[in-house]
């Protein structure tokens, strides 16, 4: 059962596995998604090689704190024809990606928490449950947050594990989002004004999965709903914070603890490029490159993908 509890200004959902003396991994999660996404399997194959496992909701998704809000300009949205919709949407789009396709985000835009507030309510969670350090491992926004708690609160962690992630989305040497994708970003937007929040979930996964475990519709759907469920908020500012938090390319040699990088040679929204300058700019840091897999964690190497990251803590002790 999870718990609730108040850290950093905020209320943080976490659930914790496994024996309390034995040591923690800190499991962050992504953008937009909630805890929950952190599969059942992948974390009882953590907790029986004798570790504590917790994991919480990032603010603004799950049963941790929202902040994001439906925009006013949604409702006026949402009665528009379909053919304007289309339109409209596709203007919006042409503001947010730039001419190379890739994301922009403005330097000067106010928002309401950036990716160090989001590392803090990961280091307030710790404080609150008498963790002095962890194994920290994150996968894409929470590989990012895992790298700024690397960097700023190095005395909390023992080692890392950054799972297809970058160290800057504004990195203008590192290659952008595929089309396709950018495409599913669109029709999925239109379906979640019109309701239809999971099918617009399923239309963005597509895109996310990589060519050696195809896309199996009916299983994610089985999967998505008890995630869902547990609290989706489909106007979280996580875009907006990637966006506010400056790249950290040039800091990355300060990050001096066990780091292993994970990343899919068919990551479709931070390619393998993103998970290359990562690893090339942290010491001594080692590599596991899936092939065909794209921005996923499948279920078929999670075995492996476990073994890797327990022999990056090894090097720890």
């Amino acid at each position: 059962m999870g718990n609730l509890l108040k850290a950093n200004g905020i209320k943080i959902w976490f659930e914790e596995f496994g024996e309390s003396s034995n040591e923690t991994i800190l499991l962050i999660m992504g953008a937009n998604a909630n805890c929950k996404q952190w599969p059942q399997e992948f974390i009882d194959e953590l907790v029986s090689r004798n570790f504590r496992v917790v994991r919480f909701d990032n603010r603004d998704v799950g049963k941790s704190s929202w902040l994001g809000k439906e925009p006013t300009y949604n409702k006026f949205l949402k009665i528009l024809p379909a053919f304007i919709l289309k339109i409209i949407v596709n203007r919006i789009f042409g503001l947010v990606v730039d001419k190379k396709g890739k994301f922009k985000f403005s330097k000067s835009a106010i928002v309401q928490y950036d990716l160090s507030d989001m590392a803090k309510d990961a280091v307030s969670l710790m404080d609150s449950l008498n963790i002095e350090k962890a194994h920290i491992v994150g996968a894409s926004m929470g590989g990012m947050i895992t790298q700024i708690i690397a960097l700023d609160y190095p005395e909390r962690v023992k080692s890392i594990t950054p799972i297809m992630t970058t160290p800057g989305i504004q990195n203008e040497s590192l290659s952008g989002p595929s089309q396709e994708l950018l495409n599913a970003m669109q029709k999925s937007f239109v379906m979640n004004l019109k309701g239809r929040v999971e099918d617009g979930v399923v239309e963005i996964y597509k895109q996310l999965t990589g060519s050696r475990f195809p896309f199996d519709e009916k299983e994610f759907r089985k999967k998505l709903a008890p995630i869902v469920e547990h609290g989706n908020n489909p106007f979280a500012l996580h875009g907006a914070a990637i966006g506010a938090s400056p790249d950290r390319t040039s800091r990355l040699n300060e990050i001096n603890v066990p780091t292993l990088v994970i990343h899919g040679t068919e990551d479709a929204i931070l390619p393998l490029d993103h998970g290359i300058a990562l690893a090339d700019g942290i010491k001594n840091s080692t590599r596991m490159i899936m092939d065909k897999v794209g921005h996923e964690i499948p279920e078929q190497l999670h075995s492996e993908i476990v073994n890797a990251i327990v022999e990056n803590i090894k090097r720890a002790s």
